[in-house]
């Protein structure tokens, strides 16, 4: 699977007819690519209902309502998305009779869905996964067996299957609903009597690493977290 880093493409298609407004969507990277389209949904959540034609149909395609409003108004619209519009442009592609199509590459990426299970997996090494040890009550990272972690916003406004940011508080739970927390004294990442919430974009960009000299556990060893030291992890 694709990680977060590098340029991201998106189709968007005008939803009231099949041959109008279509549009090629260039993002800086795939999390600017969420964090446009929650910036969509909040605004409409909020009150503001121009572009609730706007619609996430899969992670590379879209649609909007062009009766209503055209989609790349949402970076030049200050109550939506304008803080975005350096990091993100739409083109304009040919409609139907130009007998052209713009192709984009699959980017094949795993949407991060709140309230779906995941396994995490180094992003450096495709072979490692988190696998949390019940004999230890300790996440540790392996590469001859896995766990499958439910990942969760904390902001319970938020609806389940929506989609999570980067900047969004998680719970981490393995599916039997152990709670997944920090040992505060040895940062060791394992069961936790309470959720504790973890910034996604903090597993996402390296603030947990492989303790390799820790003897006596499975695996590789503990996972611990050691926040702008450690490694990417991602969710697949």
């Amino acid at each position: 699977m694709t990680t977060t880093t590098g340029i991201c493409y998106a189709y968007a298609k005008n939803s009231i007819d099949d041959w109008s407004y279509r549009y090629v969507i260039t993002f800086a990277t795939r999390d600017v690519a969420d964090t446009w389209y929650r910036a969509v949904t909040d605004s409409v959540a909020g009150g503001y209902p121009r572009f609730a034609g706007v619609k996430r149909i899969a992670s590379q395609f879209y649609v909007h309502d062009s009766n209503v409003a055209l989609i790349f108004e949402t970076i030049n619209d200050p109550k939506v998305a304008l803080f975005l519009r350096g990091q993100m442009f739409f083109t304009l592609i040919n409609d139907r009779d130009g007998r052209i199509q713009s192709i984009i590459p699959v980017l094949n990426y795993v949407d991060r869905i709140n309230g779906n299970s995941y396994y995490i997996r180094s992003a450096n090494d495709a072979n490692t996964y988190w696998y949390y040890d019940t004999g230890k009550n300790v996440v540790v990272a392996a590469r001859d067996k896995r766990t499958s972690f439910t990942i969760t916003n904390a902001d319970k406004n938020r609806a389940l299957g929506s989609v999570l940011i980067g900047s969004d508080d998680i719970y981490i739970t393995v599916n039997n609903g152990t709670n997944i927390g920090v040992n505060s004294t040895q940062d060791f990442v394992g069961s936790s009597v309470n959720p504790q919430p973890f910034k996604l974009s903090a597993l996402l960009s390296g603030d947990f690493q492989i303790n390799f000299n820790n003897d006596g556990f499975a695996g590789l060893g503990p996972v611990l977290r050691n926040p702008g030291k450690g490694e990417r992890w991602e969710l697949v």
